[in-house]
């Protein structure tokens, strides 16, 4: 297995340990903050961390456990990668950690994203965009 595998691996495994806490104790996080990611998506061109936070009425109790939800997000179609990554300057504990920045796929849109468990078509990344969930350039 290559080192790349395998980071990817554990961090799979991290985010899914995380986000299994996390509905453990808290089971209305993980539908809140996709709820806020497709909200923010639907009003505006790209999404940050900054621009969802705010629309939260509960935060994580549990390190890491946003993670799952927003990669869900991505493979549902609702956010996808531009590479590009900005400081979150609305929660003072991430440090103003860099925090990337999605483009919308719901934005000027008619249609919400397909129905729970069901995959939405492809979409065409950004020019040499590379998807470090699935590897290569999309």
């Amino acid at each position: 297995m290559s080192a790349l595998v395998d980071a990817r691996a554990r961090r799979d495994a991290g985010m899914e340990a995380a986000a299994e806490a996390e509905r453990r104790d808290q089971p209305e996080f993980a539908p809140a903050l996709y709820a806020a990611i497709a909200a923010v998506a639907r009003r505006q061109a790209t999404v940050h961390v900054d621009d969802v936070l705010p629309l939260l009425t509960v935060r994580a109790q549990h390190f890491n456990a946003a993670g799952s939800v927003w990669a869900r997000a991505i493979r549902d179609g609702v956010i996808v990668r531009t590479g590009r990554v900005r400081a979150c300057r609305t929660d003072r504990t991430k440090h103003a950690h860099q925090s990337p920045v999605y483009r919308s796929m719901l934005f000027g849109r008619a249609t919400v994203p397909t129905a729970p468990g069901r995959r939405p078509p492809q979409t065409a990344g950004l020019p040499g965009q590379i998807d470090l969930f699935a590897g290569g350039a999309l």
